[in-house]
């Protein structure tokens, strides 16, 4: 059975009511089954029904329906998941549930637990980011925007050492890695901040909202310009504008503030992965 419908079922079983929404869900369900019946806008169960419905869940999917409920899986791990029935994905928790990616710049090790971790070009760590708070032997963080930039961060085309030494490198997050996990750990760690993000209006705000944030890492200048001159990427730039605008006419911080000046005389966006080794002029 799809998760949808099991959880349906539970709420039907679980409800003093008969009446219930025609929802497509449950209609797909009486029909196939038999169990339960439409009438109008609505379908109907029985108290007979629903112990069908109690019956099958355990024939098909072996779900106790009279110790379990709906919310029965909120708080648990795929693995716990599997003590209440045989679907794993019955849990609302993510696969990667408080995790985060990180990694260190090219050639330099990554301390975590007392320990130096030399690792290959492109490779990271997946880890829980509470363990990064406790084990975390870096003095700084480098917070990178998108996946490509952070797995590929060795092919970046300007130096990066105004990061400092040898930074933590932390994926922003998204789609797999939620970002409130990394706005947690930066709470927790407590470090300057330093931020590779995409040379947009949203880079910027993203910058401004990170916890500990101190500076952006960016080409020069001068190189700067020459590539935003170039640069034919307008329609980024105007449909940002409306949520990032505001946000950056007001702020004082100097680089942000620098950067905003830059952008909003040419009028037009840079992603970051432009200052990818694949991407150099």
């Amino acid at each position: 059975m799809e998760k949808n419908l099991i959880i349906s079922l539970l709420r039907v079983y679980h409800s003093e009511k008969s009446r219930f929404t025609a929802s497509a869900v449950l209609t797909r369900f009486v029909k196939t089954y038999s169990i339960g019946h439409a009438k109008g806008a609505s379908i109907m169960f029985t108290d007979r029904d629903k112990q069908e419905v109690a019956a099958l869940l355990r024939a098909a999917e072996g779900i106790d329906a009279a110790t379990t409920t709906s919310a029965s899986w909120d708080a648990l791990s795929r693995a716990e998941s599997l003590d209440l029935g045989g679907n794993e994905k019955l849990t609302p928790a993510a696969v990667r549930q408080d995790r985060v990616a990180v990694r260190a710049l090219p050639s330099r090790p990554l301390l975590l637990g007392g320990r130096e971790m030399h690792m290959p070009d492109g490779a990271n760590l997946d880890i829980e980011w509470q363990l990064v708070s406790r084990e975390n032997g870096h003095d700084a963080v480098l917070v990178v925007e998108n996946w490509e930039a952070f797995a590929g961060i060795e092919h970046t085309t300007f130096d990066l050492s105004g990061a400092g030494a040898n930074p933590l490198v932390l994926f922003r997050g998204s789609p797999v890695y939620r970002q409130d996990h990394v706005v947690a750990l930066l709470d927790q760690l407590g470090l300057p901040v330093h931020a590779f993000v995409d040379f947009d209006p949203a880079g910027l705000v993203i910058a401004l909202s990170l916890p500990g944030f101190v500076d952006l890492v960016s080409p020069a200048a001068s190189e700067l310009q020459r590539v935003f001159t170039a640069s034919m990427n307008t329609e980024r730039y105007l449909s940002q504008l409306p949520e990032a605008q505001r946000i950056l006419d007001a702020t004082s911080h100097p680089s942000i503030a620098t950067h905003w000046r830059m952008q909003r005389a040419h009028g037009k966006a840079l992603p970051q992965e432009y200052f990818l080794a694949a991407r150099a002029r």
